[in-house]
C-alpha cells in the first residue's frame, strides 16, 4: 500500500475516533452553548385527531372519529388503533435532546433535503404540527428533524421515526371482522354442511337451527374467539369487484354475526388461493386472505357444536346415585361436607365411599354420534339396559340414565331428560359395572 494511502486511512481512523468521542460518548451541546431537553410538541397523546404521513412519495392521511381510526387517504378503510396510537404517543412524549443551525447548507448533512418521513399533526384543539424526519445520528439513537417552519435541526428519539415509518399495509386494521368475543350475541353460519343458527343466553350458548338443543360451550368459545381474532393474510384487491372470480358470489361459507347493540358484520369465505382462502368482510370494499385454520373452524358442523353431554348436574347439589349393573344394585348417599357413604347394599352401609368413580364416567361421557330421532332399531337396544344410574338432586328431582350392553363396538344411553339416543365408548360400561367394594375408601 502506498504511504499516500496508508496516510489517509490513518486520518479516516483518526476522524472517525473523534467523531465518537464528541458525537457519543460525549454528545456536545446545542449551537448555542446550551444543554437542550424540552417537549417538541405541545399536546398529548389523546388530543390527537389526524395524522398525515408522507414516506417514499405515498401520503397516507389518517382521521379519528370518536374513538376509532380510519384511513381516509389513499383508501378508506379501517386503521390499527394499537398502532396509530403508538405514533401519537410517541411524537407527544418526544423530546429534544440537542438543536443545531438548519443553515442550506447544512440540510443535506442531516439527511432533511429529501426528508425520510414527513408527519403533519392535527390536535382537538385545531391546531396543527409538522415534522420533517432526516438521518439518524452517529450513535443511531436519535433522528434529525425540523419542527414546523423552524430554523433549527433539533435531535429528537430514533423511536419517532422507526414507530411511524410505517407502510399503508401496516397502518390498516387487519382484523376480519371489527367485533369483539365479548361483542357476539348471536350468529348464523352457513357452510358445506348446512345451515346454523346460534345465540348467547347468559354465559351459554343455544342452538336454533337445524334444531333448538344447547350447545358445546368449549366448541362456541374456541369458534368465536378465532372469528374475533382472526387477522387478515394479506389483502388481495383495494375493491370489491369480480367476486365471482374469488369465489365470493357463492361462498363456502357465510358468517353473520350479531353484536349485543344490534350491529351485524359478515364474513364471506371462497375459493382457495395457495394456502390461503380469499374472503370479504361485507363492511369493507376490499378482498383479502384468511388462514386454512379460520376455514375449518368455520366449517365445523352441526353436531361438533352442539352439546355431547348425556347429562349436566352440579356435583354439590347432588344427595344420592343409584347404580343397577350386573352386580346389582347400590345406593349412595351425599351428606355434610360433601362425604359420601353407602345406603345399599346393606353390608356396606355406612361406609365412606371414592363418589369420583361413578361421577367422572357419567360427567365426562360425550357421544360420538346423536339421534334425535332414533329409529327403532336403534331404540331397541335401550329396551333392556345392561345399567342404570339415577341422579336425585337435594330438591328430589330424578333423572334416570340407561346404557345399553355393547353393540358393535359402542354403547348406546338415553336420558329422561330427553328422547335423543346416545352412542357412546364402550368403555362407559367398564366404568360403570362397579362393585360396592370397588367404591369404598
Amino acid at each position: 500500500m502506498k504511504r499516500s494511502t496508508l496516510i489517509l486511512v490513518a486520518l479516516a481512523l483518526l476522524l472517525g475516533r473523534v467523531v465518537y468521542y464528541f458525537e457519543f460518548k460525549h454528545p456536545p451541546k446545542s449551537d448555542t452553548g446550551e444543554e437542550v431537553s424540552k417537549t417538541a410538541f405541545p399536546f398529548r397523546t389523546d388530543e390527537v385527531t389526524g395524522l398525515k404521513i408522507t414516506r417514499g412519495g405515498q401520503r397516507i392521511a389518517i382521521e379519528k372519529h370518536g374513538e376509532v381510526w380510519a384511513i381516509t387517504q389513499p383508501v378508506a378503510t379501517r386503521a390499527d388503533a394499537s398502532v396509530i396510537d403508538g405514533i401519537a404517543t410517541s411524537l407527544a412524549n418526544a423530546q429534544i435532546t440537542r438543536t443545531f443551525s438548519s443553515a442550506p447548507g447544512r440540510l443535506q448533512a442531516f439527511g432533511l433535503n429529501a426528508p425520510a418521513l414527513t408527519i403533519e399533526i392535527k390536535t382537538k384543539k385545531g391546531t396543527e404540527h409538522s415534522l420533517r424526519l432526516g438521518a439518524k445520528d452517529f450513535s443511531g439513537n436519535s433522528v434529525y428533524g425540523l419542527i414546523g417552519e423552524g430554523k433549527e435541526v433539533d435531535l429528537l428519539p430514533a423511536s419517532v421515526l422507526t414507530t411511524a415509518d410505517k407502510s399503508l399495509d401496516d397502518l390498516r386494521d387487519h382484523s376480519v371482522l371489527d367485533l369483539t368475543s365479548w361483542d357476539i350475541s348471536g350468529f348464523q353460519l352457513k357452510n358445506k354442511s348446512g345451515e346454523i343458527t346460534a345465540v348467547k343466553k347468559g354465559s351459554n350458548w343455544q342452538l336454533e337451527k337445524p334444531r333448538a338443543t344447547s350447545a358445546d360451550t368449549s366448541e362456541m368459545d374456541s369458534l368465536i374467539a378465532q372469528v374475533t381474532s382472526a387477522r387478515m393474510a394479506g389483502v388481495v384487491s383495494e375493491t370489491a369487484t369480480d367476486l365471482a372470480k374469488y369465489g365470493l358470489v357463492n361462498p363456502d361459507i357465510t358468517f353473520q354475526a350479531r353484536s349485543i347493540k344490534g350491529e351485524e358484520r359478515s364474513l364471506l369465505i371462497g375459493h382457495k388461493a395457495g394456502d390461503d382462502y380469499y374472503a370479504r368482510d361485507t363492511a369493507r370494499p376490499i378482498i383479502f386472505r384468511v388462514n386454512a385454520e379460520l376455514y375449518k373452524k368455520l366449517g365445523n358442523s352441526f353436531f361438533v357444536l352442539r352439546d355431547k353431554a348425556i347429562v349436566h348436574f352440579e356435583r354439590d347439589t347432588l344427595a344420592k346415585v343409584e347404580i343397577h349393573n350386573q352386580n346389582g344394585r347400590i345406593v349412595c348417599m351425599q351428606g355434610a361436607e360433601n362425604k359420601w357413604t353407602v345406603e345399599q347394599p346393606v353390608d356396606s352401609k355406612g361406609k365412606e365411599v371414592q363418589a369420583w368413580k361413578f361421577l367422572d364416567p357419567i360427567d365426562n361421557a360425550r357421544a360420538q354420534e346423536i339421534y334425535d330421532s332414533p329409529a327403532g332399531g336403534i331404540a331397541a337396544k335401550l329396551a333392556r339396559p345392561a345399567i342404570e344410574v339415577t341422579l336425585t338432586d337435594k330438591s328430589g328431582k330424578t333423572t334416570k340414565l340407561s346404557f345399553s350392553a355393547e353393540s358393535g363396538g359402542a354403547v348406546y344411553a338415553r336420558s329422561s331428560a330427553g328422547a335423543q339416543v346416545y352412542k357412546l365408548s364402550k368403555q362407559i360400561l367398564d366404568d360403570l359395572n362397579l362393585k360396592a367394594s370397588d367404591l369404598v375408601m
